[in-house]
C-alpha cells in the first residue's frame, strides 16, 4: 500500500442489488429542477472523535485533558505527528495525510464541532434523527425528501446506496433507491427460468429477462403489487446501468500514476461505484456510503500509551486514501460532486482509563469537491471553557443541517425556500462554507 512517505516522494467484486424503501411518485414543488450535480453523504457510524481527527495541538489544555491520546504538534521529521494545515487551532491526524492535497488545493472544508443540536448521546437516536433531519422517527430521510421535492432525471440510479446493501436512513423513503454493494456483471438465476431447466444451465439468465419484461407491464392488482413491480423494474434497470458503467470504466491516469487505488472496503467499493456511474454519465444525484473504522472508541483508541507508533491506524489511512483516489479519479468532474463526511456525535474531551473516549456532542464533519471552500467551520476557540469543564463535551457549534442545506443550495441549485421543508422547521444559517 502507498504510504504517506511513498506518496510524498512520488507526488469479480461481486455485485448485489437490493432496494430501500417503496416506489412512490415524487411530489415536486416550486418548479425546482436538478442541474447535473451530485452529493455523496458518507457516514462515520459510531461517533468519531473530532479531537483525534482534527487535533488542536497548540491548545494548552489539549495535552492536559488527553495525556496519552494527544497527538504531537506538527513536525515534518516525525511521520506520527499532526499535519499542519496552516491555521492556528486545528491540525490533521497523521493517518489522514492523503487529505492534505485536497486542503492545499483549497477544496476541503472541516467542521470539527458539528451535530444535531437537539440530539442526545444515543447512537440509535442520533443516527436516525440525523437521517430524517428532525427529531422524528417516522418521516422519510432528508435526501429522499430532496428527491421528492426537486425534480430530477427519471432514472433508476438518480439516488443510490453504494458499497453496501444495508439501509441508510438519509436516503430511505417514498422514492425507490437501489443499493449496490459491488461491481461486476450481475444477473439473477433460477433453475426454472433457465434455457435448460433439467440441467440448471443459466448462462442466459432468463429470470432477469423475465423480470425486465414483467416490470414493463401494467399491474392492475393491489398497491403492494404495484410497488413490487416498480421496484423490480428499478432493480433490473440498475443492473443494466451498473454493468454498462463498469465495462467502460478505467481508473484515471492521475490516480494510477500516484499508485492510488480503491480499497476493498465499504468505503472503497462505494466510491468506486460512484466514480463508475459518474464517469459513465449516469445522472446520479444523491448517494450514501459508510466509512467504518471502529469509531465507537471507548477503549484502545491508540495502540498503547508509550509506543512510538501508537497513532498509526491503517484503516483510517485507507479511508483517507480512498477519498484522494476518488478525488484524483474524477479530476475535473469533481466540480460537479461534493462528498460530505459526518458522524452522529463526537467524543468526550477527557480521555478515559482505557485509552479511549466516551460519547459526546459536537463531532467532526468535513466535505470536499464542488464549490467547497478551504475553511474551518465555526469551532471552539479553546478547550478551557466553563461549558467544557462542567460537561466534558465539545459543544455543538455547527448544525449539520446548515452544512447539508448550503450544499443543496450552492451546489445542487435548490431554492433556499426548500431547506425548511427538507429539514422540517429548521431556520437556515448561511455559514459560507461553499461557493
Amino acid at each position: 500500500m502507498t504510504t504517506r512517505r511513498d506518496f510524498l516522494k512520488s507526488s469479480a467484486w461481486t455485485s448485489a442489488a437490493s432496494l430501500a424503501g417503496l416506489a412512490g411518485a415524487p411530489q415536486f414543488a416550486f418548479g425546482q429542477s436538478s442541474n447535473g450535480k451530485t452529493i455523496i453523504k458518507v457516514f462515520m457510524r459510531g461517533g468519531a472523535d473530532g479531537l483525534h481527527l482534527f487535533p488542536p495541538t497548540l491548545d494548552p489544555f489539549y495535552r492536559e485533558y488527553r495525556p496519552n491520546l494527544a497527538i504531537d504538534e506538527p513536525n515534518q521529521q516525525d511521520a506520527y505527528s499532526a499535519i499542519d494545515l496552516g491555521q492556528s487551532y486545528r491540525s490533521l491526524n497523521p493517518n489522514l495525510w492523503a487529505l492534505q492535497e485536497i486542503w492545499d488545493e483549497g477544496r476541503l472544508m472541516i467542521a470539527p464541532a458539528t451535530a444535531l443540536p437537539e440530539g442526545n448521546r444515543s447512537h440509535f437516536d442520533n443516527q436516525r434523527w440525523i437521517g430524517t433531519g428532525a427529531q422524528d422517527n417516522y418521516i422519510d430521510g432528508y435526501l429522499n425528501r430532496y428527491m421528492q421535492r426537486v425534480s430530477g432525471p427519471d432514472h433508476s440510479l438518480r439516488g443510490a446506496i453504494l458499497g453496501k446493501t444495508s439501509e441508510s436512513r438519509e436516503i430511505t423513503g417514498d422514492v425507490t433507491i437501489p443499493a449496490l454493494r459491488g461491481e461486476g456483471g450481475f444477473d439473477i438465476s433460477n433453475r426454472w427460468y433457465c434455457t435448460d431447466a433439467d440441467t440448471g444451465a443459466c448462462a442466459e439468465h432468463s429470470l432477469t429477462e423475465f423480470m425486465r419484461e414483467f416490470g414493463t407491464n401494467e399491474v392492475t392488482g393491489s398497491d403492494m403489487e404495484q410497488h413490487i413491480r416498480d421496484n423490480q423494474f428499478a432493480t433490473v434497470e440498475a443492473i443494466d446501468e451498473v454493468a454498462t458503467a463498469e465495462s467502460s470504466y478505467s481508473l484515471s491516469s492521475e490516480a494510477s500514476a500516484a499508485g492510488l487505488s480503491y480499497s476493498d472496503t465499504q468505503t472503497g467499493r462505494g466510491l468506486k461505484v460512484a466514480a463508475q456511474l459518474i464517469k459513465a454519465g449516469i445522472p446520479l444525484e444523491v448517494a450514501c456510503i459508510d466509512w467504518n473504522v471502529g469509531w465507537d472508541s471507548h477503549s484502545n483508541q491508540i495502540t498503547s500509551a508509550t509506543a512510538n507508533d501508537r497513532f498509526v491506524n491503517t484503516e483510517l489511512e485507507t479511508g483517507a486514501m480512498d477519498f484522494l483516489t476518488f478525488y484524483r479519479d474524477l479530476g475535473g468532474l469533481m466540480d460537479n460532486v461534493v462528498v460530505v463526511v459526518g458522524t452522529e456525535f463526537g467524543r468526550t474531551v477527557l480521555e478515559n482509563g482505557s485509552l479511549g473516549t466516551d460519547h459526546g456532542h459536537g463531532g467532526p464533519w468535513f466535505a470536499f469537491g464542488g464549490p467547497t471552500n478551504r475553511v474551518i467551520a465555526p469551532d471552539v476557540s479553546t478547550l478551557d471553557r466553563d461549558e467544557l469543564l462542567l460537561t466534558r463535551y465539545i459543544p455543538t457549534v455547527t448544525n449539520y443541517r446548515d452544512i447539508i442545506g448550503e450544499i443543496m443550495v450552492r451546489h445542487m441549485g435548490m431554492s433556499e425556500e426548500l431547506i425548511s421543508i427538507i429539514f422540517p422547521g429548521h431556520n437556515f444559517t448561511d455559514l459560507r462554507l461553499f461557493g
